[in-house]
């Protein structure tokens, strides 16, 4: 680590302890999903606060729209920071259909990358947020990630890193080998056919948790409950 690195990281203990240690987990300390079987294989009961989780893959968005309504149940801001978003992009009712209502929600326009990835490290240092999603084209190199990782931990914030562009399994320099990322949790969000009355349906896989396991299920988004269902196996 350098020496900017080894601060942070003291900050972050710091703050941790003066959180009574939310942070490490605890049933203060995790955001359930809401589906068992998922919040078991993260070890904690769910998506470990104060830390950057990696989402690829086409479904990603929806997914972690619906992590980011989870965590503003009960009040609370989501930022949302993305490059290029004053086009369009966000469909509000549809994000109200995962959960994630407009007023929930501060968006953040970046004009580029260095932008992008530094107002999102100064939002997750804020520990007013409930939730900070960082939509990418590509995922930021391993020393970007760590601050990103540093600030989640200084705020107590769960950091969304999403890239429904990428794989998130490989690594292109080294095929067949996962990349290395500071990041808690890795998943991958694909579509799966809809479900009855063309609800949501995704194949969620959780690649790597620290302190986890690994898993890939099958889920629905019930838009009534604003919970995920997991779909049963098929029959022979």
């Amino acid at each position: 680590m350098s020496r900017w690195e080894n601060l942070q990281y003291l900050r972050a203990t710091v703050a941790r302890i003066e959180r009574g240690g939310l942070a490490e987990g605890g049933e203060d300390g995790a955001l359930p999903l809401g589906v068992a079987e998922i919040d078991r294989a993260l070890g904690e009961g769910g998506l470990r606060r104060g830390a950057l989780h990696e989402i690829a893959g086409a479904a990603a968005t929806g997914f972690a729209a619906v992590i980011a309504g989870r965590a503003a149940r009960g009040g609370g801001t989501v930022l949302w920071c993305g490059a290029g978003r004053g086009r369009g992009g966000l469909y509000p009712p549809g994000l109200a259909m995962l959960g994630l209502p407009p007023s929930s929600l501060l968006l953040v326009d970046c004009r580029n990358e260095r932008e992008l990835l530094a107002a999102a490290e100064e939002g997750l240092r804020n520990a007013g947020l409930a939730a900070l999603l960082l939509e990418v084209s590509r995922m930021p190199d391993l020393t970007a990630a760590r601050r990103l990782q540093l600030a989640a931990e200084t705020g107590g914030v769960p950091g969304l890193l999403l890239c429904p562009g990428a794989d998130g399994r490989h690594d292109a320099r080294a095929p067949g080998a996962m990349a290395p990322s500071p990041a808690v949790s890795r998943w991958r969000a694909t579509h799966a056919p809809a479900g009855p009355g063309g609800s949501f349906r995704w194949w969620l896989e959780l690649l790597r948790c620290r302190g986890g396991g690994a898993g890939k299920w099958m889920v629905d988004w019930n838009e009534k409950t604003h919970c995920l269902d997991l779909v049963s196996p098929a029959g022979d």
